[in-house]
This record gives structure tokens, C-alpha cells and sequence, in this order.
């Protein structure tokens, strides 16, 4: 058997953008066709692989890695750097996918009486890819029982293994404001129509109803461009921003005032506008039964299990735990002077052993 750590290094080393992990993809392909007896089942619309291992009568667990790295300059300065320009896995999905990889491995070794799919899903970091397999319609064919995923976090240490029952990681919509107005002389601003002060005032108002709503959330506008010139008033102002939520009701509150601030600026500067909602995933949210297990395998194994806050953080596993019972938990990567989507982060590859134990052992129960 390949060591997994192997296989970080190798996937390490090509990372490809959403929806484009075809090299990535052909790798997994070539370390699972060493197993004859396992069914692999390729998605039509996306590079994703389903790998079925299938021993007896009874209804399916399933374990999904995703594939994707972000378009950031790698700065870990590993022998084993990205060799793709501008591109990283800068977010442990290497990892993620090695200790699937391993799984497999240990699971065809042990041979157990059991029924597993493994998922290795594209496009996790904003697109939606999970969303794009799950509408194939090829996972709801099976009777699947539970759903399993972890991701690395640097600020633990190897060994440690964190979850919580209930919503986990909470629910992000993505979206993009433009307001289209007239330039003029900022000397004359009578002959002109104000984007930027619509695009500033719609921020200010937007931040403020946030911190109105009893429920926790975020509101963030990360990019702001308008004007091109010092004293010309600007005609087009563009925010994009996210805003994250624990509800689907709250999300929709903050929806309709995104809609109802836009629609009274423009009127209030005469400014046209355009309003464009991007990826939103659903929230994670986890079984309580499955974190009894997770504990359970974490005192067997002598891990440490440390119960975990709410994340505001976004993850497209959300579509698979809205379907069935799941259980997502973070894996501790020691990791601690870097963080997760920095061009410098390196997991220690000692997670990956913990991670295919933790994985294995849910498979025993």
C-alpha cells in the first residue's frame, strides 16, 4: 500500500481550481483502479469520483473529500510546492483527500462487512460542487444511513479531534451590489448622479440592520471599487460582499433587505442598480447520535475530543447533511502560525494517519 503521506505530497504538488480538478482527478483514478474490486462511478457534469464498496445488506455510510485548491502564490517553500502557478492547496484539501485515499486502502486490507461510499467531490471553495453532484441524482439511488467528512485545523494539535452537535458551521450567501450612475465635475454635482454615495450609504445601512438582528451573523462588503478620477463624480460603484447566518430565516431577512436598501438609495441619488446573489450553501448542521460516536472512537483511540464552538465558516457539505444524518468534525494540523487560505500554510502530515483512524473506526462503530 502507498503511504497516504505520499499521496498528500503528489496532490500537493498539482492543484487545480473549481470544476477544473481533471489532473487531480486522474490521479485519484489511478490509485483507486489498483483495488479491481471496488466500483467507481465517474459524475457527468464535474470532475467528481463515487467509489463503492459494497459487502452485505445493509444501508451505506458515506465519507466525501473535496478536491480544490485556491488562486493563491505558494510561499511554504516544502519540497513539495505547488508546481501550478498561482495556484495552492492552501486549504488542507490535500489532506483531506490522502486520508480518503488511505481509507480506501485500509478498508480494502480489513475487508470489513460493511457498505461504503467514498466521495470525492470538486469545487468546494465557493461553487458549489456538492450542490452540482447531489443534482446527478446518482448518491440518492443508494440507501445511505450517514454521511462523514473532517477538515484540518491548524490551531490544534495532532490528536485532536473537535465537533458539536447540532448547526456546526453556518450558512454563507455570497452577493454583489452594483449602483449605475452619471458623471459630472465634482465641481457641478448637480449634472451628475452619485454612485458612490449610494454604494457607501447602502454599507453603512446594511452593517447596521446586521447588528439589529437578535440572531448571530456577519455582514461584510470585502471589495468596494468606484471612481477613477479625483474630482469626477463616479458613475458606477460595485460591492461584493457575503454575509453569513444560522438560519434560513435570517437569511432570507437579510436577503430582502439587501433588495429593500438598494431599491430606496437608488431612488433617494437616482441611480440605477443591479443586485446579483451568488453561492449560498446550506448549514452544516450535525446528527447528535453521530457525535456520540465520534466521541466514542476519540476514547478508544486515546484522541482528545474537544467540544466546539459554531463557525461562522461556510461549507458546501451543508447539501449533504440537509439529505441525511452527518457528521462533519475538525482535524487537528498543527498548524498554529499560519492559518487556513494563507499562502503559507502546511499541515503536519501527521494528521493524516489520525484522520484515517478517526474515519476507520466510525466504519467499525
Amino acid at each position: 500500500m502507498t503511504d497516504p503521506k505520499t499521496y498528500r505530497k503528489e496532490l500537493h504538488q498539482i492543484p487545480e481550481l473549481a470544476f477544473g480538478e481533471f489532473r487531480t482527478k486522474a490521479y485519484i483514478l489511478s490509485q483507486i483502479k489498483r483495488h479491481p474490486d471496488l466500483k467507481i462511478i465517474e459524475f457527468s457534469q464535474s470532475p467528481g469520483l463515487l467509489v463503492e464498496y459494497a459487502k452485505v445488506d445493509t444501508p451505506f455510510r458515506l465519507f466525501r473529500a473535496d478536491m480544490d485548491a485556491l488562486p493563491m502564490q505558494e510561499q511554504t517553500n516544502c519540497s513539495y510546492s505547488s508546481t501550478h502557478d498561482g495556484i495552492m492547496h492552501a486549504c488542507g484539501h490535500d489532506v483531506h483527500m490522502a486520508v480518503l485515499l488511505g481509507l480506501i486502502d485500509r478498508v480494502v486490507e480489513m475487508q470489513p462487512k460493511v457498505n461504503l461510499l467514498f466521495i470525492f467531490q470538486p469545487a468546494e471553495e465557493g461553487k458549489g460542487g456538492a450542490e452540482c453532484i447531489l443534482s446527478e441524482g446518482i448518491i440518492q439511488n443508494y440507501d445511505i444511513e450517514a454521511v462523514f467528512a473532517l477538515h484540518v485545523h491548524p490551531k490544534l494539535p495532532i490528536g485532536t479531534v473537535s465537533s458539536r452537535p447540532g448547526i456546526f458551521f453556518a450558512i454563507p450567501q455570497e452577493f454583489d451590489v452594483t449602483f449605475f450612475g452619471k458623471k459630472a465635475h465634482a465641481a457641478i454635482p448637480e449634472d451628475g448622479r452619485d454612485a458612490l454615495r449610494a454604494g457607501m450609504e447602502f454599507y453603512t445601512q446594511m452593517s447596521s440592520f446586521a447588528q439589529s438582528l437578535e440572531e448571530r451573523n456577519i455582514f461584510h462588503i470585502g471589495v468596494m471599487n468606484s471612481g477613477v478620477i479625483r474630482n469626477v463624480i463616479p458613475d458606477k460603484c460595485i460591492l461584493e460582499g457575503t454575509h453569513r447566518t444560522l438560519s434560513l430565516a435570517a437569511k432570507q431577512q437579510m436577503n430582502d433587505q439587501i433588495h429593500h436598501n438598494a431599491h430606496e438609495l437608488s431612488i433617494k441619488y437616482k441611480v440605477d442598480y443591479k443586485i446579483d446573489f451568488l453561492c449560498s450553501y446550506e448549514p452544516v448542521v450535525n446528527n447528535p447520535s453521530l457525535v456520540d460516536e465520534l466521541k466514542d472512537v476519540c476514547s478508544r483511540l486515546s484522541f482528545q475530543y474537544q467540544e466546539s464552538p459554531i463557525y461562522m465558516t461556510g461549507e458546501d457539505f451543508g447539501f449533504f447533511t440537509s439529505l441525511y444524518p452527518g457528521l462533519l468534525f475538525w482535524l487537528g494540523a498543527n498548524d498554529p502560525a499560519h492559518d487556513l487560505h494563507s499562502e503559507t500554510f502546511l499541515p503536519d502530515e501527521d494528521c493524516i494517519e489520525a484522520g484515517i483512524e478517526t474515519l476507520y473506526n466510525l466504519i467499525r462503530r
